[in-house]
């Protein structure tokens, strides 16, 4: 399980961005060893499983209209 820093790192994009691509269920994520569901009341550390990584390019979040 990789850390959100971790991953922006590899993805070269901001941490929030991460967190959003989290929240729009672009990026599978598991807190607590569950998997993490927005707006839950759960607290500690988000994780993200290295299978993510696998691929070659960023999530393609060009289907999503911007707000």
């Amino acid at each position: 399980m990789l850390r959100v820093r971790d991953v922006a790192t590899h993805f070269r994009v901001h941490p929030a961005t991460v967190y959003r691509w989290i929240h729009q269920g672009f990026l599978p994520a598991y807190r607590n060893g569950q998997p993490y569901k927005p707006g839950g009341k759960a607290t500690g550390a988000l994780r993200i499983p290295e299978s993510v990584l696998n691929s070659t390019d960023a999530p393609d979040v060009s289907t999503q209209e911007v707000a």
